[in-house]
């Protein structure tokens, strides 16, 4: 019904690991997701994902990256990440995720950000030149 209609099935879960439950939980989050990407294929239905956890740890997104790959035609239509809060800017967890966006972006192909940037990545600082932009564009319009 899914596919007949042109609806993307969107599925939580996509970053978990199976080894990092506890063994109390008798769980397979990956197996779980694997379950769902072969059903929406099997049904020609789009499949799109999304975090169930707060993480802005490497792991995390080699997982994303991973359950969102497929050479057998269902990989990832979209992903959503959810969880953007102030602890996104903290430490090291802004730079992995501009290096996981970038990695989406490329198919999950790209290899990983150095330490620092050297390249001079205007992820970020376009974003900025273009609200100064902005900005400058409507004082010319006030006057």
């Amino acid at each position: 019904m899914l596919a007949r209609h042109g609806v993307v099935l969107n599925f939580t879960c996509m970053e978990m690991k199976d080894r990092e439950q506890p063994d109390h939980a008798d769980c397979s989050p990956e197996g779980l997701v694997h379950q769902v990407k072969m059903a929406t294929r099997i049904a020609g239905a789009e499949l799109a994902g999304e975090n169930a956890l707060e993480r802005y740890d490497a792991d995390a997104y080699a997982q994303v990256l991973l359950t969102s790959q497929s050479d057998s035609g269902n990989g990832l239509a979209a992903f959503t990440f959810l969880r953007l809060n102030k602890k996104l800017f903290d430490g090291d967890n802004w730079r992995q995720l501009v290096e996981f966006v970038r990695s989406m972006s490329e198919g999950g192909r790209r290899q990983r950000l150095s330490d620092s940037d050297s390249q001079g990545s205007d992820l970020y600082v376009g974003h900025i030149k273009e609200i100064q932009k902005t900005e400058q564009e409507q004082d010319i319009i006030l006057v």
